[in-house]
């Protein structure tokens, strides 16, 4: 079961960092609520149309170093990179967390956690569990 939540968790990040919304939204429960600092999104509708947020020159990937499977959530440790469109070169790169939360294997909750934004991930691995 954990090894699925880590899996799920892993797709959801891919789907987001590739560009493809189609696939993100396919792993999206129907009442999804998606926090960030900027607010609460609800809904498909909503996260869909966050999932689509472009910036003119970079696209957003998220490089996960661990995660962190306890029950039906999954504590993402990530870095959030700005990579530049043209190069490929990746232009910032910061630490972030990121609480995923599922529900008959859909993404029902995504909050970012600024409070352990910073924890330190094992060094050079990744740990599913």
């Amino acid at each position: 079961m954990a090894e699925s939540r880590a899996e799920l968790a892993r797709e959801v990040l891919e789907a987001l960092s590739r560009g493809d919304v189609e696939r993100f939204a396919a792993l999206l429960h129907p009442q999804i609520e998606i926090r960030t600092a900027r607010g609460v999104r609800r809904g498909l509708d909503d996260a869909e149309e966050w999932a689509l947020k472009r910036y003119e020159h970079l696209e957003r990937r998220y490089a996960i170093d661990e995660l962190r499977v306890r029950g039906d959530a999954v504590l993402a440790l990530v870095r959030t990179q700005y990579v530049w469109r043209e190069s490929g070169l990746v232009g910032n790169e910061e630490p972030t967390a990121i609480e995923l939360e599922f529900s008959d294997g859909k993404l029902i909750r995504w909050i970012f956690r600024e409070d352990l934004a910073g924890e330190p991930g094992p060094a050079g691995g990744h740990r599913d569990g």
